[in-house]
């Protein structure tokens, strides 16, 4: 009896606590906010936030990384925004890549899904592929240097979900003084990973056999910490039965 009450302590135990992404000491941090980082080079700033996802499903990250950023062009230039440009790299020597929130499987006439028009984007130009699904955004119509990116979320029967592919930041081309915010995806963070850096190389646009012109480097580093789910706090009471309402 006591070693199958101990079994069951420790499947509690390891079932009690979720994944975590914070801002590693005496990394900026914005707004006295301890989950959030800032960082500023060469007239790119990014924010990065991961620790914010409340979307559906509650338990992403336990699937992936969902990690909240804001980017802002301040270069004089325009620079794409692309999933290969982001990365998260451990302290195992580990990368884990972005994944695109969505497998493209549409045309205009019948796309797969369709954003609604929730994000905060100025000066952000979608990518030409992603046009049917943001019919509200306009389009570059520029170069890209790649096209969809064929690793996604979708291996997973379940994902994405509505409430991803609406907070998603989608690929495009940010223009000077522009700002875009959303969710990157990133494959999970492994347990041995106690440290995780996010990495963006942001470049400018510019077409497949021509040579890629840096305009930005960013990198923030993060701790990987376990936390206890929002919906299992000790504190929290247990809803009422609906017999009582």
């Amino acid at each position: 009896m006591c070693v199958v009450l101990a079994a069951l302590l420790a499947s509690v135990g390891t079932c009690a606590t979720e994944p975590e992404l914070l801002p590693a000491s005496g990394h900026t941090s914005a707004i006295g906010r301890r989950s959030l980082a800032v960082e500023s080079r060469s007239g790119v700033t990014v924010t990065a936030d991961g620790s914010v996802w409340d979307g559906s499903p509650k338990n992403l990250v336990t699937e992936v990384t969902p990690v909240w950023v804001t980017l802002q062009n301040g270069t004089g230039r325009p620079f794409r925004v692309q999933y290969d440009e982001f990365t998260l790299r451990g302290t195992s020597g580990a990368s884990y890549i972005a994944l695109a929130p969505y497998a493209l499987r549409a045309s205009r006439s019948n796309p797969v899904f369709e954003v609604p028009n929730g994000g905060y984007f100025d000066k952000f130009r979608v990518a030409a592929y992603l046009a049917p699904f943001y019919p509200w955004l306009p389009v570059w119509d520029g170069p890209l240097p790649y096209g969809p990116s064929i690793h996604s979320v979708a291996w997973r029967a379940s994902l994405p979900t509505d409430s991803m592919l609406d907070r998603a930041l989608p690929e495009g081309v940010l223009e000077n003084g522009g700002t875009a915010s959303g969710y990157l995806y990133f494959q999970k963070v492994g347990t041995q990973e106690g440290k995780v850096t996010f990495l963006a190389w942001l470049q400018e646009p510019t077409w497949a056999p021509q040579p890629t012109h840096g305009l930005a480097s960013i990198d923030i580093p993060f701790l990987r910490i376990e936390r206890r789910p929002r919906s299992d706090s000790p504190f929290t009471a247990p809803s009422s039965p609906p017999w009582m309402y």
